[in-house]
């Protein structure tokens, strides 16, 4: 219904849908400088990245309804029941004011009702001898894991570290301990610690299925980030997920019912768990988390979990950070051990609980750039020079339409948000079901719509800046494609890891690693090696410990 709205707009309209930057950077790249978008490639980038927007844009939304036609007005809105040439202005307003209160009502008019009917319903016989599987299992390796920390807690170790390398399961083996945590005791409270919304919740839906598996009792859980505006008045046990910039605010707060309410949560919690534990030691994350393992009245005991259990690359041992961190978990890391296997990542390849990476490298022309716009060496300036280098975003988005013709999903990180948006809007007139996410353009509602279209099939591509990195599991992705220059190790594991789901967690045999090669000495080269961080914190175990 989308589609045959915007066919009945003209081509200014579906202009007045798009940025004049992003009409120009499609202009550069599809048509060498010249040309125009045909009305026909307009109306399949509006409907394509824009489809999520003429939901929760309230701007965008009502501009749809005051533009249809009488015809389409109708079809789309049938229950005014009045003939075509006596619609008036104030059928749009209510039909407008409708849309707005009646979120899903409006999708399912546009042929968007998948964006929210996510329930299945199954069924099964009777068997007399089965083999019964558990809704909330765990690998052999996640076992050992849960096993171990388990055993370390119960012998009073007070701080430890997790490391799983990148789609290894680490949010569910922590599941199951926090579960476990929670049976011991009715009075047991774990707060649950990240820095961004995709992460947050992804706990929070992540605790409701293990509990509703595992859990002995009814217990309560909290959401206390992004724009939550419940209260922490009355907690006693239960699962809570903060924000850690929520709980910053709260903690420096000048109200005094919000600092008691605060310092009663100290007492309660028993156990913290630290999503991307390298950032932990961060001066004010680790401000808010020593509040609760350093009371005075109950010290809660801490978790880290973390694919990099460390804040930079060093080849000679661990940087000032890296002990930082090391220290703060009193540098007891918990790991895979695989006997017979090198590395823990050949374990898992091998047998199908990640998917085996291929990297390539993306090289282009670079006599279009000049020294002068890259002297920040990774700054604004260097993301913005290199986001509109036409040759560089040819053989991106030439390499994204090639991958779609094989059926792959697609993931894209972009160099700043105009890039990630102007890479989307080329995509979608080279007639890719491509979006771009970001937390500039985007509401929650509309990143969180564009994630789960893209998780079922809606789009092929979804291109982001800062959004992807970390917390987002779409188990069928199997590229990434790295156009932002990087020279973290930890940020480019993190982002290569979004496609390494194995086929054992609904994900795939093989994938690709993209990434864009730019001739900037200041980006090191980066290596990919889980053992990497083994050896560093064995080798260095005594120093840290002095």
């Amino acid at each position: 219904m989308l589609e045959k709205i915007l066919s009945n707009f003209s081509e200014d309209e579906l202009l007045s849908f798009l940025s004049c930057q992003s009409i120009e950077f499609s202009l550069g790249i599809l048509e060498g400088g010249e040309g125009s978008l045909s009305k026909a490639q307009l109306s399949k980038i509006v409907s394509t990245t824009k489809k999520i927007d003429f939901i929760f844009d309230d701007k965008l939304r009502s501009l749809l309804i005051d533009r249809m036609t009488p015809k389409v007005f109708l079809e789309v809105f049938p229950e005014f029941y009045v003939p075509e040439n006596e619609l008036k202005p104030r059928h749009y307003s209510a039909a407008i004011s409708w849309a707005t209160d009646n979120l899903s009502g409006f999708s399912s008019k546009l042929g968007l009702a998948e964006l929210y009917d996510n329930k299945s319903s199954e069924t099964s016989e009777f068997c007399g001898i089965d083999v019964v599987e558990p809704a909330y299992s765990l690998y052999p390796y996640q076992r050992d894991i849960s096993k171990k920390v388990l055993r370390s807690l119960a012998e009073d170790t007070e701080r430890l570290l997790i490391h799983l390398p990148t789609g290894s399961g680490k949010t569910r083996t922590a599941m199951n301990i926090v579960s476990e945590h929670l049976r011991c005791s009715e009075k047991n409270t774990v707060l649950w610690l990240a820095d961004r919304e995709e992460l947050c919740t992804q706990a929070l839906d992540e605790f409701k299925k293990s509990w509703g598996s595992l859990g002995n009792r009814s217990c309560t859980s909290y959401g206390f980030y992004s724009d939550s505006v419940e209260s922490l008045s009355g907690i006693e046990s239960g699962f809570i997920v903060g924000g850690l910039h929520k709980f910053l605010s709260l903690r420096n707060s000048n109200s005094r019912k919000l600092q008691l309410l605060y310092q009663e949560l100290r007492s309660s919690v028993t156990l913290v768990v630290f999503d991307e534990a390298h950032k932990s030691v961060a001066p004010k994350f680790s401000d808010v988390v020593n509040d609760f393992v350093l009371n005075d009245d109950f010290s809660a005991k801490l978790i880290g979990l973390t694919a990099t259990p460390g804040r930079s690359y060093s080849p000679d041992g661990l940087s000032e950070e890296d002990k930082k961190l090391s220290s703060f978990f009193h540098n007891n890391k918990v790991s895979m051990e695989v006997p017979g296997y090198i590395s823990p990542v050949d374990y898992l390849v091998e047998n199908g609980y990640l998917a085996k990476a291929n990297f390539m490298s993306l090289n282009y022309d670079h006599s279009g750039i000049s020294a002068f716009e890259l002297k920040d060496a990774g700054g604004s300036e260097t993301m913005k020079a290199l986001s509109y280098n036409v040759e560089r975003n040819k053989k991106i988005i030439d390499t994204v339409v090639d991958e779609c013709s094989r059926g792959s999903k697609i993931i894209v990180f972009s160099c700043t948000v105009e890039h990630g948006v102007n890479l989307a809007t080329v995509l979608a007139a080279k007639g890719v079901l491509a979006a771009s996410v970001d937390s500039k353009n985007d509401s929650s509602e509309s990143r969180r719509a564009k994630i789960k279209q893209y998780r079922e099939g809606g789009l092929q591509v979804l291109v982001n800046y800062n959004v992807l990195t970390a917390g987002f599991d779409a188990p069928k992705t199997n590229i990434t494609l790295i156009a932002k220059p990087m020279n973290s190790l930890v940020q480019y594991l993190q982002m290569a890891g979004r496609a390494m789901r194995g086929i054992k967690s609904g994900g795939n045999k093989e994938c690709r690693i993209y990434t864009v090669m730019d001739d900037i000495p200041e980006f090191q080269s980066v290596n990919l090696a889980f053992e990497y961080w083994n050896d560093i914190w064995a080798a260095d175990k005594e120093l840290v410990n002095e």
